[in-house]
């Protein structure tokens, strides 16, 4: 059941990777020859930063992460924006390692009613837009080049 369940989700990041390439495509291209080594360097990365490492397969070569981007301002901070990333480590046809990235976006949207004191959580669901993607692409290419 757990083969099952690992093998329908890389499917799905798969498919979901093709999608997000339709428009504009976001990955980073490494000059390391081995992905297995990318992938404990990525991994190590992650841990020692401000990304939180939900799950992580040597195997697939899946790293799956995530970051809260609170900017602390007074009238935004109704919303807090949780980026949820997928991150896929490819050999390149002998061009080094690829990384492809794909990224979700969570939002906590905090009530100020005075009879409804709740926080609710909106998924919007795998974004295209580049303010999502450029922080992590510049914090892999600043630790991984």
């Amino acid at each position: 059941m757990k083969k099952l369940k690992s093998l329908v989700f890389i499917l799905l990041i798969g498919l979901g990777i093709c999608n997000a390439q339709t428009n504009k495509r976001h990955f980073i291209d490494l000059p390391s020859t081995d992905p297995k080594m990318t992938f404990e360097n990525v991994l190590q990365l992650f841990l020692s930063s401000d990304y939180f490492v939900v799950s992580a397969d040597k195997g697939s070569g899946l790293i799956q992460c995530k970051i809260v981007k609170d900017d602390r301002k007074v009238f935004s901070s109704l919303k807090v924006d949780i980026l949820e990333y997928n991150l896929l480590i490819r050999e390149n046809q002998d061009k080094g390692t690829r990384i492809y990235i794909q990224a979700n976006l969570k939002q906590k949207i905090r009530s100020v009613s005075v009879n409804n004191d709740g926080v609710y959580n909106d998924d919007v669901g795998v974004t295209k837009k580049p303010k999502h993607y450029e922080d992590l692409i510049a914090f892999l290419k600043s630790n991984l080049n």
